[in-house]
């Protein structure tokens, strides 16, 4: 599949046999409470080494962006279904040495209630936060810009 400048920023020349090529995808977990939407971020420990994030898991070469959301979300924090579900069709590449990395972006609707906290085995800290303090969160321009069409999304 090939992406165009426009969808997915920035555009390189031609991979190299020599460079390892890994999607990702960034779900952005959201709820509507009495004083408006909420987007859940992650954190692992130690927290002086990490940054506050949407919450990764890889997309495995025959899987679909819905079946990678599934599997973090139902599989690992215990979610419910999707209450909503929106594909942000925006991706951000990076290259890390001889990776680049290429980071997908998803809304998951949860009820206001659901905490991922139970989830067991996760050495994670969460928070949910409005619009202006996820921005604030936020250290990589792809992911805020990703936050901020979610936000579009759902609050049209």
């Amino acid at each position: 599949m090939l992406f165009s400048a426009s969808i997915c920023a920035p555009a390189q020349a031609q991979y190299s046999s020599d460079v390892a090529l890994e999607h990702r995808l960034l779900v952005f977990p959201f709820r509507r409470c009495a004083g408006g939407i909420e987007y859940l971020f992650e954190r692992r420990r130690p927290t002086v080494e990490f940054d506050w994030t949407p919450l990764p898991t890889e997309v495995g070469p025959t899987e679909s962006l819905l079946s990678a959301a599934l599997r973090l979300m139902r599989g690992e924090l215990r979610a419910p279904q999707p209450q909503r579900w929106v594909e942000l069709n925006v991706c951000d590449h990076q290259s890390v040495g001889d990776l680049d990395l290429i980071d997908w972006g998803v809304g998951y609707g949860v009820p206001p209630r659901w905490d991922p906290r139970g989830a067991a085995g996760r050495a994670l800290d969460f928070v949910w936060r409005p619009l202006t303090g996820a921005l604030e969160l936020l250290e990589r321009d792809g992911e805020r810009r990703a936050l901020f069409r979610l936000h579009i999304e759902t609050t049209s």
